[in-house]
């Protein structure tokens, strides 16, 4: 039995490396605006509804990049996403502007690790518009 483990590991080397080290979840971009649920949804949108905490959003998007991994197409990784639906965690103060309902409907920018199985978003950056 011991001689026919070794020689499976010898022959078959890298489905053992694949198991072992799994490719880390993407590093993503998303870029759009918050809006409630109860808005309609504009044609030609991509759109996912994204909760955080308690509150839940709207994420209209306008641009989907993947900045890591191999496939490089933010189309295909949305489509993975299915519900479209995706909880948003991360550093409190992070989570904190997401939630505060002075965001709804401006441009933002929200980049971190999409765990797609998951379901799930660990938001690493926000960037929003300077306050007028």
């Amino acid at each position: 039995m011991l001689g026919v483990l070794f020689l499976f590991l010898c022959c078959f080397p890298a489905t053992v490396t694949a198991q072992i080290n799994p490719e880390p979840p993407p590093l993503v971009r998303f870029t759009g605006s918050l809006l409630p649920l109860d808005h309609p949804k504009p044609a030609g949108l991509s759109t996912l509804t994204v909760s955080i905490k308690e509150k839940k959003w709207r994420l209209h998007l306008t641009k989907v990049e993947k900045l890591s991994g191999h496939d490089h197409s933010g189309t295909r990784l949305l489509q993975s996403i299915f519900p479209p639906h995706l909880r948003l965690t991360g550093p409190a103060p992070l989570l904190d502007l997401l939630r505060d309902p002075a965001v709804e409907g401006k441009p933002l920018t929200i980049e971190g690790h999409l765990y797609v199985g998951d379901r799930m978003f660990f938001v690493t950056i926000v960037n929003t518009p300077p306050q007028e």
